[in-house]
Order: structure tokens, then C-alpha cells, then sequence
């Protein structure tokens, strides 16, 4: 009889493990909630989850590159689709949620969700949608760290509905520049790059096979690779004078 029950046991814990399988991509019920995949806002309590904007930056393209596309990531919640589902954006332009003016930005007038967009390990439905942004002289102006901010809102159609209160804005921030890159340090400085500079960066990034594999990890690992592809640099910049130069006309240099 024991040995009964075990079996009868290990069978129900069978059939409920598959079942809540297959439910991973079953929340609500047939119902279906859309939601940015990043948090516009700190997650009230007791989520842990911190706001986080997308970035966007002119300083990966080229200077005669108007235009970049921003990707947002949306998720939604319920029974698979069967069919696509449509939904609109709507720009947040209250209390300086955005800045940027209606000719650095384009949102399309409708976005879909496609159906079936999922594979084998999903846990929810995922699509990703893109926003267009425009290069102007008033991005050319920006400082270091500085940005234009563009806050979109879901808008959902017919049966569909929102999800997360704190996951139904996106904030973009548009800049012109990078960041100086944390592992940027003095050490960097004295003994490999030499001052840091945006279009110094740039130039690196843009003209040298695996620079972009630079990073802390390299540089703790492996500094010989860091040394190698700055020497690359500095070959660049000894073939391209008229090109290696800062925006003031400047030569840019380095200390390897």
C-alpha cells in the first residue's frame, strides 16, 4: 500500500509540475497586460526593482549619421497571441519628463506586438519596438553628461491592458558624447591613452578591430591585449593626421 501511495504521489507531482510548464506563459488567464521590460520608477514595496533610463548616443556613429534607432523592449503578459496586437506611444511631457523637441524624435502612429514572437525557454511573451531620434544643433551643444530626455508612455488598444504600474513609461536619454568610461583611471591616463577626451574615444572605438572589447576586465586580466590595441591606435594616428585631431584641430596623442 506504501508503496502505492509513492507512486500515486510521484505521478500528481508529475502532472502538476508540467502544468505549471505550461502555465509560463499563461499569467491572467486569457487576459493580457503589456509593460516595458525596464522600470521607469523604483518598484513600490516590497519590490527591490530601481528605475533605469535606455540610453542613446551619437558618439558610436559616424559624423554624417542623422539619425539612430532607439530599442525598448515590451513585454506582455497572458495566453499566446494568436494574432499581432496593436498599441500606441504617447509622449510624457509634464513636470520635465521630456525635453527633447518634436524634431529630435519620431514615434510611429501605431506599434505591434507580433504574435508567437517567443521561443522555447520564454517565460513571457517579449517584442521589441524602436523609436527613431534625430540629430540637431541643439545635440551638437550638449556637454559631457549631458542629455535630451524623451518619456513614452503605453497606450493600449481594444482588449488590451497595462501591466506594472512602474514599467508603463520608458525614459530615453539622448546624448552627443559618451560617458568617460569608469576604467578611464589616472593609471590609464599616465601610462596608456593620455587624457581622456570624447572624440579620442571616438576615434578608437570607430577605427581600431576589437576596441570595443576594451573594458576593466581586460585591462585586470589581460593588459597586454589593452596594450596591444592602443598601439593600434597610435598607428592610425601617425597614417591619419588630417583625421587624428581633436575638435579644436589638436593632434590627438596617446602614452603607450
Amino acid at each position: 500500500m506504501k508503496k502505492l501511495i509513492y507512486i500515486l504521489s510521484s505521478v500528481v507531482l508529475l502532472v502538476l509540475f508540467n502544468a505549471c510548464q505550461e502555465e509560463d506563459l499563461q499569467l491572467w488567464g486569457n487576459e493580457h497586460h503589456i509593460y516595458f521590460e525596464k522600470f521607469y520608477k523604483d518598484a513600490a514595496a516590497p519590490g527591490k526593482e530601481r528605475a533605469e533610463t535606455t540610453d542613446a548616443s551619437f558618439f558610436f556613429e559616424k559624423d554624417d549619421v542623422k539619425s539612430i534607432d532607439v530599442k525598448l523592449v515590451v513585454n506582455m503578459t497572458g495566453r499566446l497571441l494568436d494574432n499581432d496586437m496593436p498599441f500606441r506611444l504617447k509622449v510624457v511631457e509634464e513636470d520635465g519628463m521630456t525635453t527633447a523637441t518634436k524634431d529630435e524624435y519620431e514615434i510611429q502612429d501605431r506599434y505591434v506586438f507580433r504574435a508567437h514572437n517567443v521561443n522555447d525557454t520564454a517565460k513571457n511573451q517579449r517584442d521589441t519596438i524602436s523609436v527613431k531620434m534625430f540629430r540637431t544643433n541643439r545635440i551638437e551643444q550638449l556637454g559631457e553628461g549631458e542629455y535630451l530626455k524623451l518619456t513614452l508612455e503605453l497606450i493600449p488598444e481594444g482588449a488590451l491592458l497595462l501591466g506594472q504600474t512602474e514599467r508603463t513609461r520608458a525614459v530615453i536619454h539622448l546624448m552627443k558624447d559618451a560617458i568617460k568610461p569608469e576604467w578611464w583611471d589616472a593609471e590609464i591616463t599616465n601610462n596608456l591613452f593620455g587624457n581622456y577626451t570624447p572624440r579620442k574615444y571616438k576615434l578608437f572605438l570607430l577605427n581600431i578591430d576589437g576596441a570595443a572589447t576594451l573594458n576593466a576586465e581586460m585591462l585586470r586580466t589581460a593588459p597586454y591585449k589593452a596594450i596591444a590595441l592602443v598601439r593600434k591606435y597610435k598607428q592610425w594616428i601617425n597614417e591619419h593626421p588630417d583625421e587624428a585631431k581633436e575638435a579644436d584641430g589638436t593632434p590627438i596623442t596617446v602614452n603607450v
